[in-house]
């Protein structure tokens, strides 16, 4: 990595170039982006990790994110940045095989910990990229100024930090000299754990430009871990004002959409992503009412206030392979908004219904099984018969995905359910379920009139999380002798001492058995792309 290099006199670095320079240009251009792209990598996974492996933008609360001196966070690349402009002077034809690798010139991640470099460190960056495309993330994210509730602290709500106020003149320079240059801008990604700051930013971005911002194609906005969430008010300008950038994945964590524009809500969109609190959930769908003819991938994670019903008004995602939502009040919408959304290609489905560590207030639940009308609507989406004068509505999943979900599932409804999904090759039961994932498994067992009867069909991969080992064993044997055996099973065993006793006499029944070890993160996302380790 470059900062290997770091500390070399720039005598050795010489000393030794005699023989890189036998290297051909291409191959020597070949090492270096290779070096600069771990160093990228390496870089992006520890700006959005904490020391406790979990990641910055989940739905955590503040009791995850004490720092500790023994891990340091790291969020910059001021050191290989560095690196990169020492080696460029080491002789001009380094300097002009690394001014060919655009991930050098037109690529930025900055933080925080630059401090006052961080100015001059934007302005060298903006000189060298010339007229190319500007690829930029900030990284504003120090855990230290995540808010404290006040009934959790000792006494009155602390003042902001001298710290918290100076990285906010500085993020605020930064982003002024970047918006000079919005026009170049292809992608930009701001994550800040700071309401001031993302205001600071946000009021930035809203005001006029020379240059409309033609460019950009990706926008994340994130303000993580903060009990507010940046809100617009009807009098305040849309970011980009005059501009109509083709934005094709746009998230908001913390952020509202009122900020938006219209405009940018439009066919060019593929992946959306949204987490904001809002007073009724009609303040998020309503922007999905004008239809995304391009979407591919939509995750809702609202959290309303009010329990208000959801718009009747029909919406249009013709291109929509993958939903997710993620809501404490998921029973109380969802079924709504699953009825009135016509999503003829979705192939995968999650479902997130928020572990109840992770609640701020107390919640009214609906009823006493909240989510069991969200799982009644899918029976419905499922059943040709009963869609049959609206085929397009009906659902064909290739993959479902449940995370904390359901209290008490009724049996039959799940069996139901499982028996019409009649295309499902992929299971998940996900973590922060315990004695619920258990209801869901057994809806997996076959019933007594054979293979014509059997739940999920088609499933190849099943993924296990918090389920009783005695639970496991019976759908994994039942369901060999009725139908084919499963291709993959993924399984982390519940804490349970009382099911140690049952055998693990499964796993040889099954193409391939894995033993899920530690997770890379609790995300809903990270867990379906099977982000973890194995034993």
């Amino acid at each position: 990595m470059w900062h290997d290099y770091a500390y070399l006199p720039k005598s050795a670095i010489r000393m030794n170039s005699c023989y890189i320079d036998r290297l051909s240009d291409a191959l020597l251009c070949l090492i270096f982006k290779s070096i600069f792209e771990e160093d990228q990598a390496i870089l992006h996974d520890s700006s959005e990790n904490n020391p406790s492996q979990v990641y910055w933008d989940d739905w955590g609360n503040e009791d995850y994110y004490v720092a500790d001196s023994a891990y340091p966070l790291r969020s910059d690349n001021s050191e290989s940045h560095r690196t990169v402009l020492s080696t460029m002077t080491v002789c001009v034809r380094w300097k002009r095989i690394l001014l060919q690798i655009p991930s050098i010139c037109d690529v930025m991640h900055i933080s925080f910990r630059e401090g006052v470099a961080s100015l001059e460190r934007v302005r060298t960056f903006l000189r060298r990229s010339g007229t190319r495309p500007l690829y930029i993330t900030l990284l504003w994210d120090n855990h230290d100024w995540i808010p404290v509730p006040v009934e959790y602290s000792d006494g009155p709500e602390e003042p902001t930090s001298r710290e918290e106020i100076m990285a906010s003149v500085h993020l605020v320079l930064v982003i002024q000299e970047l918006y000079a240059h919005v026009h170049r801008w292809r992608e930009f990604t701001l994550r800040t754990t700071s309401v001031v700051q993302i205001y600071q930013a946000l009021s930035l971005m809203s005001r006029p430009s020379t240059h409309p911002a033609h460019m950009l194609e990706k926008l994340h906005l994130q303000l993580v871990h903060n009990k507010n969430h940046a809100t617009h008010h009807r009098h305040e300008q849309s970011l980009f004002p005059s501009s109509t950038p083709p934005i094709r994945d746009l998230l908001l964590f913390g952020v509202t959409c009122d900020w938006l524009p219209l405009s940018m809500l439009s066919s060019h969109l593929l992946n959306l992503r949204i987490h904001n609190k809002v007073y009724e959930i009609d303040d998020v769908v309503s922007h999905l009412f004008g239809g995304f003819p391009n979407l591919q991938s939509l995750s809702l994670e609202p959290e309303p206030q009010t329990m208000a019903s959801l718009s009747q008004r029909p919406i249009a995602l013709p291109q929509l392979r993958s939903l997710a939502i993620k809501s404490r009040l998921m029973g109380d919408w969802a079924h709504d908004f699953l009825r009135n959304v016509c999503m003829p290609n979705l192939r995968i489905l999650t479902l997130d219904g928020v572990g109840e560590e992770y609640s701020e207030e107390p919640l009214l639940w609906s009823g006493p099984s909240s989510h069991e009308r969200v799982l009644e609507v899918l029976a419905e989406l499922t059943d040709r018969d009963a869609v049959k004068n609206s085929p397009s509505y009906r659902l064909e999943l290739d993959e479902l995905h449940f995370f904390n979900f359901t209290q008490d599932a009724k049996a039959a409804l799940v069996h139901r359910l499982y028996k019409q999904m009649t295309t499902v090759t992929t299971l998940t039961l996900g973590p922060g379920a315990p004695d619920k994932n258990a209801a869901l498994a057994k809806g997996l067992l076959p019933t007594p009139s054979g293979l014509a009867g059997l739940p999920l069909p088609r499933l190849r991969t099943l993924i296990l999380f918090d389920v009783p080992r005695d639970v496991v064993q019976r759908v994994v044997l039942e369901r060999t002798s009725a139908a084919a055996p499963l291709k993959e099973l993924y399984y982390r065993e519940v804490v349970d001492k009382k099911h140690k006793s049952v055998a693990n006499d499964w796993s040889h029944h099954v193409g391939k058995y894995h033993c899920v070890d530690s997770l890379k993160s609790f995300r809903y996302g990270d867990i379906v792309e099977r982000q973890w380790s194995q034993l």
